[in-house]
């Protein structure tokens, strides 16, 4: 396998990123707490992206079927992208002073229940937790890659994989995003965002595949419907769990759970939660209903973009409302943090891609009759 080097306009994606970094530093300078947020959601959804493709090569063992095969190639490069990830989750670790309110000793003395979480969130255990979720994931990615041609050995990595990816992703997502608001807890949140990574990474996925197949080749139809029941699926899961998530705490109707919500629904950032059930739910859902729509390439493409770009919208949705408690405001930052771990990762992924030289492979009958 050859080094590989940006060419052509390859060339803008990292410098675009970089300069778009460091305009979120400037900026970062006069207002470091909400550089960070913009950060911290950019952070989250990318890292989603790469740890989700991970969980999708890491399915595909088990349930077998045409799909995997034609999409093992895109998830495997988004998810060696991790090694990227963990460099830029060091802002993550050096701003926690700025983000997370259980960093503070004054805030520890007024506290009796920060004070009894402590041992749990500390600055030192949590960079330690945070370097472990990238050695994990990244063990499970060294672990897939090493038997990817044999998918008997495949399937007795994958299981014990998939164990690690829940259970990194309940405490990653707890570290990260439910810890900025450390009263407030969950039990649905993180596999509500492992659902949710899982859907980022299938519509990306779905979206390369479609770009190396044949303008109309009738071959390619059921991996079109079987893509499109996967992204329903994924949808599906996740309106579900969003759904639940609200009931529980909306019937509990207690102090420290609505916390999380007030500033969501209670003001302009309800708009935010509209535009979601929109064109996360409704718009995708009714249209995947369709089997004609599910095999058509433009449409099944514009679906998965905008599943792709809500999913964005989402990880502000998680991250940002609870420190912008007078409405919905959008900051620069919120705009060049995206954009430039966006330009790094979408570098890193084209190289991998580019590098991976896998052509689409011919399914058999059976795995096409599997689905």
């Amino acid at each position: 396998m050859t080094p590989w080097t940006p060419r052509g306009k390859e060339w803008l994606a990292p410098l675009i990123g970089l300069l778009a970094l460091l305009g979120c530093l400037w900026l970062g300078q006069r207002g470091p707490q909400q550089a960070l947020l913009s950060y911290l959601f950019a952070f989250v959804f990318f890292t989603g992206l790469s740890v989700g493709s991970l969980a999708l090569a890491l399915v595909h063992p088990l349930t077998g079927g045409a799909w995997g095969f034609f999409i093992r190639p895109q998830v495997l490069a988004a998810a060696r992208t991790l090694p990227l990830m963990a460099l830029l989750a060091l802002p993550v670790l050096l701003g926690m002073h700025a983000l997370y309110g259980w960093t503070h000793a004054d805030a520890l003395a007024h506290d009796e229940l920060l004070r009894k979480q402590s041992w749990f969130l500390n600055p030192t255990f949590f960079v330690i937790r945070t370097v472990s979720y990238f050695v994990l994931w990244l063990l499970c990615l060294w672990l897939f890659t090493r038997g990817v041609r044999d998918n008997r050995r495949l399937a007795r990595i994958a299981a014990p994989g998939l164990i690690v990816f829940a259970l990194t992703t309940l405490m990653s997502t707890t570290d990260w995003v439910s810890s900025l608001l450390p009263h407030w807890h969950s039990s649905t949140f993180g596999m509500l965002v492992a659902v949710g990574w899982m859907l980022a990474a299938m519509a990306l996925a779905t979206l390369t595949t479609l770009r190396k197949m044949e303008a109309e080749d009738a071959r390619h139809a059921q991996l079109l419907q079987d893509l499109g029941n996967l992204l329903l699926m994924f949808v599906l899961g996740w309106s579900y769990l969003v759904f639940m998530q609200y009931l529980t705490i909306w019937i509990a109707d207690l102090p420290a759970e609505n916390v999380w919500y007030i500033p969501r629904t209670l003001t302009s950032w309800r708009v935010l939660a509209w535009f979601l059930i929109a064109l996360h739910f409704l718009v995708p859902f009714f249209v995947l209903l369709s089997r004609k729509a599910k095999r058509s390439r433009a449409l099944l493409g514009a679906i998965a973009g905008m599943l792709l770009l809500t999913n964005l919208a989402d990880a502000l949705w998680l991250v940002v409302p609870g420190f912008r408690p007078n409405g919905f405001a959008l900051r620069w930052t919120d705009l060049l943090a995206p954009l430039g771990i966006g330009g790094l990762w979408l570098c890193v992924y084209l190289g991998q891609l580019r590098m991976e030289r896998l052509p689409l492979p011919e399914p058999s009958r059976e795995e096409l009759a599997h689905g």
